[in-house]
């Protein structure tokens, strides 16, 4: 069944929910994209149609998805913004042909000239430029650390794109600290069989010009991929070779981290990026609205900025919703003051804007982050090992789901719903009484899921 013919059977039995009216409002421009690996992308007109759907319409979808197909059926919800900017990214990047050819990981519009700076971000953006204009001497290695939608990976590809604005022929390896550990991970198995995978891992990651590893933290407890990512560290930092990480955090605040790995990553310098504060935020605003084409008065921006006391992704998402709700009214003006507050009224941009997680993505998370397999987790073995991590797993479906129990035990290979509460009384129970080392595990997969 594709996309289409499944939004079809699912929209015939929505229409009987709403008044003519109500399925007019939320459903007469939503269009199927793809269904793939049980997610169904949807777009919708809006981000105010987002999330009114994420409230009121999401379960019902996933419920009559389950009715005709007998699957778990994901929607992943986007806007008509969202799609646009896909498509203009890969426009930019086939006319940005020299960086696209060597490097497809980076993001053209992560670049110097389109990160807004402030008094909280000046020092990183500075030190990043310097290491951009002078790689491999300057600050070897660079480590930005700060919290989520912050700007780290953004000022991170900066360097990567001017390195090789500069001098296309640049070898610039771009890499999330996941997909690093799952690709040694897969080598090693390869190698196990008789193949030659782990010569080619080395070949790729120790003969850069530039390395740029996003969120290291998260090689906290994977002793045998800190081992790898020492030697190749090693080898570039010997040979002069530039590397950039991100991290939420310090080195010697990441449990679990082997010293050695700590004292490397303080040979050069750390830099943190805090949370931006009014006029920074204004600035981001401002630069948004020009860059998405927004009509908004200055004074609108400013009361945006006072509102919208958290990181970038929230204030592009507050910028967006006024910017759909305007539409959604009809406006034909220049957004005023009046209509963003109208558009924000009773709601709290300082939380995160909800988002749909898959339990599918969240298995992945856990288990690599354990360093263990999805199977092990949804099978019945019960070494501490497999144990501890297929807890946690359930216990963040229950908390950033909302997937019913035995849904979630069916998730986990077929578990009682029993199973699925005492996992996660036990893990609240473990988090309630302050265990550190726990309080830090599921912060770093919260981060990890919710990016």
């Amino acid at each position: 069944m594709d996309a289409n013919s499944l939004w079809n059977e699912i929209n015939s039995l929505l229409k009987d929910d709403f008044t003519p009216v109500s399925y007019r409002t939320w459903f007469d421009h939503v269009k199927p994209i793809k269904l793939d690996h049980n997610r169904l992308t949807l777009q919708l007109p809006s981000d105010l149609h987002v999330e009114y759907w994420q409230k009121n319409i999401t379960s019902k979808v996933i419920e009559y998805a389950f009715q005709i197909t007998g699957n778990d059926i994901t929607p992943i919800l986007v806007t008509e913004n969202q799609v646009n900017d896909e498509k203009q990214e890969q426009a930019e990047r086939q006319r940005n042909s020299p960086i696209e050819e060597k490097n497809n990981q980076l993001n053209p519009n992560y670049t110097f000239d389109k990160f807004v700076v402030g008094k909280p971000n000046m020092f990183a953006q500075a030190a990043a430029l310097s290491v951009a204009e002078d790689p491999g001497t300057t600050y070897n290695p660079l480590l930005i650390y700060g919290g989520v939608g912050l700007g780290k990976t953004h000022l991170m590809q900066a360097i990567g794109n001017y390195m090789l604005e500069q001098d296309p022929t640049k070898n610039v390896v771009f890499i999330t600290s996941e997909k690093f550990t799952n690709e040694f991970v897969s080598a090693v198995k390869k190698d196990a069989h008789g193949g030659s995978e782990m010569e080619r891992f080395k070949e790729k990651y120790r003969n850069v010009d530039l390395l740029l590893v996003d969120d290291i933290q998260f090689f906290s407890s994977k002793d045998k991929t800190q081992e790898e990512f020492f030697h190749t560290f090693n080898d570039l930092h010997k040979d002069g070779k530039q590397i950039v990480m991100t991290s939420d955090r310090l080195p010697n605040e990441i449990a679990k981290l082997q010293d050695r790995l700590v004292s490397r990553f303080n040979w050069g310098l750390a830099v943190s990026i805090d949370e931006p504060d009014v006029a920074t935020r204004t600035k981001i605003l401002q630069s948004k609205a020009k860059y998405s084409n927004i009509a908004i008065t200055d004074e609108a921006l400013e009361y945006l900025a006072e509102k919208v006391d958290s990181n970038v992704r929230e204030l592009e998402s507050a910028l967006s919703r006024v910017k759909a709700y305007s539409e959604f009214k009809g406006n034909r003006l220049r957004i005023n003051t009046e209509l963003v507050e109208d558009a924000m009224a009773g709601l709290d941009f300082s939380n995160k804007i909800e988002r749909t997680v898959d339990i599918n993505d969240i298995l992945r998370k856990v288990a690599s982050y354990y360093d263990v397999s999805v199977d092990d987790i949804k099978g019945k073995k019960r070494y501490k090992e497999i144990v501890a991590p297929r807890q946690v797993a359930m216990y963040l479906s229950r908390e950033l789901t909302k997937t019913s129990l035995p849904k979630i035990g069916k998730a986990f290979g077929g578990k009682d719903h029993t199973t699925v509460i005492h996992a996660y009384d036990k893990i609240k129970r473990a988090l309630d009484n302050n265990d550190p080392q726990l309080k830090d595990e599921v912060a770093d997969l919260k981060t990890e899921i919710l990016r």
